[in-house]
């Protein structure tokens, strides 16, 4: 069976862009707690953005899903979101999404920068592809 370790969040919505924060996953429950606003819900949709790629509904292409530059008083914000991970075989994934909203005239501007998994050999060898690897293969 696949299990969740670990989420690292990083510049996402109201997670800062300075340094990640990071979430430990417990197994068989792990209940996430806290006032309104404290960022519950980042940590389920950063959940679903990780597996899927799919930004929450209302964000558009995702320009409101990345940490506000107005907020960190930049005109760039970078994104990153990574999860550790045991597949079904027991063998350790990372994943990694990073993301990028710049600050123009009138809108946000949002881009993916790098997609990446990462399969780790009991070994410690390890096997990594990209966004950019994984399409040219299709």
């Amino acid at each position: 069976m696949s299990r969740i370790d670990r989420l690292a969040i990083q510049g996402i919505r109201s997670f800062g862009p300075d340094e990640p924060r990071k979430i430990q996953f417990f197994s068989p429950l792990t209940l996430i707690l806290g006032q309104n606003g404290c960022g519950k819900t980042t940590i389920i949709e950063s959940l679903k953005y990780i597996s899927t790629g799919e930004v929450p509904p209302g964000c558009g292409r995702g320009g409101s899903f990345v940490h506000d530059p107005k907020m960190a008083k930049e005109l760039t914000v970078r994104g990153q979101i990574k999860l550790l991970f045991q597949d079904t075989r027991g063998q350790l994934m990372v994943t990694t999404r990073s993301l990028e909203t710049t600050q123009k005239a009138k809108k946000l501007e949002c881009k993916t920068l790098d997609a990446t998994i990462k399969r780790m050999a009991p070994d410690g060898t390890s096997i990594t592809m990209s966004r950019n690897a994984l399409t040219s293969r299709l």
